[in-house]
């Protein structure tokens, strides 16, 4: 029987033998069924259970705090735009997926944009646009009137009529125009609804469907190349305190929602239930997944267990059991 020193010598000089704990290791983990690695009655009443206790520690507010701060002063500190820091090879697959053609939901899309914002947002848009316009239908008779008396027949009995006329003019176009904003309204308050089913016909027919995609996709652009600080300011208009205090009363809420537990309990019974026994292996299997991510975990495994062996307090728990 080997003893300690002989096991510490192999374990810290060989990686042969680290390697291949490492490996049975996941072969197991990979091999058990989920519903011996889940139980959903214990581990849904420990999720809220931590949930319930960070929610009512004070230090939770101030690490949220804290990691809010460090967020905002490395956004400080950076320079130039969001696209040099991200794989264009990511943005690439981004962009390709939101650019897929989808043609969605009427009602779907009605119950979204038919809201008060949207209706006041159409109706300045239309009251705006239609004021503006009927004002400037009448700039060329009172350019006309202000053409002729600054002319050589400006002292002229017939400048005299058209200033007269002018006047006029001012006045009665006062009352049409008071009446015409007061139609204009009238006219604007029967069009909102007609604007949101031309809005929702638009953004659900297949043949804009492509447009709508090209919008959801170079809106990415928009996003990656607006200047960081632009987005640190956009940041601090949320009121960083406000949402500190928000995140907290969200934690709050969630951990001592009614049922929370037994709706938490019920999903993860209902996700070992599917999985029907079987196991990570059998769930990846034709994926390629295992393949890919298998040996960067056996690595990182790799790595810390040969930091873990040449710790002191290893050293004594190994010395402690060669001893009994």
């Amino acid at each position: 029987m080997p003893d300690a020193d002989t096991l510490l010598r192999r374990l810290r000089e060989d990686e042969r033998h680290l390697q291949a704990l490492v490996t049975l290791a996941v072969d197991d983990l990979m091999s058990r069924p989920v519903e011996e690695l889940v139980d959903p009655a214990w581990l849904s009443e420990r999720l809220v259970e931590a949930m319930r206790s960070s929610a009512s520690d004070k230090r939770t507010r101030e690490w949220i705090r804290g990691r809010l701060d460090e967020v905002r002063q490395r956004a400080g500190k950076e320079q130039g735009t969001l696209a040099q820091r991200v794989s264009p090879q990511l943005v690439r697959a981004v962009k390709d997926l939101l650019r897929r053609p989808y043609t969605p939901d009427p009602a779907l899309v009605r119950a979204i944009i038919d809201h008060r914002a949207m209706r006041n947002l159409i109706q300045d848009l239309l009251q705006t646009t239609l004021t503006e316009y009927a004002r400037k239908v009448q700039e060329p008779t009172r350019g006309a009137v202000q053409a002729l008396k600054s002319s050589p027949l400006g002292r002229s009995r017939l400048a005299q009529l058209a200033g007269a006329a002018g006047v006029a003019a001012r006045v009665v176009g006062s009352e049409v125009e008071r009446q015409l904003e007061g139609r204009i309204r009238e006219f604007v308050d029967g069009a909102i609804s007609r604007s949101i089913d031309l809005s929702v016909t638009h953004f659900c027919a297949p043949e804009h469907a492509r447009d709508v995609a090209d919008w959801r996709a170079d809106s990415v652009d928009v996003v990656l190349w607006f200047p960081v600080e632009t987005w640190r300011r956009e940041f601090d208009k949320l009121d960083p305190e406000q949402l500190i205090d928000d995140l907290a009363e969200l934690l709050v809420a969630l951990a001592n929602a009614e049922g929370f537990t037994e709706q938490l309990r019920g999903l993860l019974e209902q996700a070992v239930r599917e999985a029907g026994g079987a196991t990570a292996r059998d769930f990846l299997s034709g994926s390629g997944l295992e393949e890919e991510w298998r040996p960067h975990l056996e690595a990182l495994a790799l790595e810390r267990m040969r930091a873990f062996v040449a710790t002191e307090g290893f050293e004594a728990w190994l010395r402690a059991l060669a001893a009994d």
